[in-house]
Parts: C-alpha cells; sequence; structure tokens
C-alpha cells in the first residue's frame, strides 16, 4: 500500500477502535472507563487487532496485508478494495471493543 492508502487504513483503524470502545462503555457501564479512556483504550484495541489479523494466514488479505507479489497482482494497483475497508473496520471495532472491555474488567476487579 502506498502512504496515503496506509494512511486511511489506519485512520478507520483508529476510528473503529474508539468507536468500539465508546460503544462497550456505553452498553456495559460497569466496565467503562470514562469517555476518552473508552476511546483511547479502543483506538488501542483497533490497531493492535488489526495488526494481529494481518499476521494470520488468511485474514490478512482482508485487512490489506499483501503475502506475496502474486496476491499484490491479482489485487491491481489499489491496495484499498472494499474489502481491505470493511475488513480493517470490523477488525478495528471488534479490537476496541475488546479491549475496553477487557481493561475495564480487570479494572473493576481490581477495585473490588
Amino acid at each position: 500500500m502506498s502512504g496515503f492508502e496506509l494512511a486511511v487504513a489506519l485512520a478507520i483503524e483508529i476510528v473503529c477502535g474508539g468507536a468500539g470502545g465508546l460503544a462497550v462503555g456505553w452498553w456495559l457501564r460497569n466496565l467503562s472507563l470514562g469517555t476518552a479512556a473508552n476511546a483511547l483504550t479502543g483506538a488501542a484495541g483497533g490497531l493492535a487487532l488489526t495488526w494481529l489479523a494481518a499476521r494470520i494466514p488468511g485474514v490478512g488479505r482482508f485487512v490489506g496485508h499483501v503475502e506475496s507479489a502474486a496476491d499484490s497482482a491479482i489485487q491491481g494497483v489499489g491496495g484499498l478494495t472494499p474489502a481491505v475497508l470493511v475488513g480493517v473496520g470490523i477488525s478495528g471495532l471488534l479490537g476496541g471493543a475488546a479491549l475496553t472491555a477487557l481493561v475495564g474488567f480487570f479494572r473493576s476487579r481490581a477495585a473490588g
């Protein structure tokens, strides 16, 4: 992916991750970290899960990871296909929700 395409993918990961974190804080109030912390934790989770998904064989193509030159040729010149955009968004959303819920769970357990 080019620099612009990478920036677009990263922005989608961060925004969708933040949205996932905010959703967890809204629907699971006992796991909420506060609005800003939910969004920031979600953004980090969105980046982390998308990075991890890119390393899983067979899943990486949905988040923009090109495994070989043949894959790159099949995708064409541009790397931002609709499948990549949706895949990055979904993995960002799920990663943000998961990390926020996990941090909120351990924080509530530590608080007693």
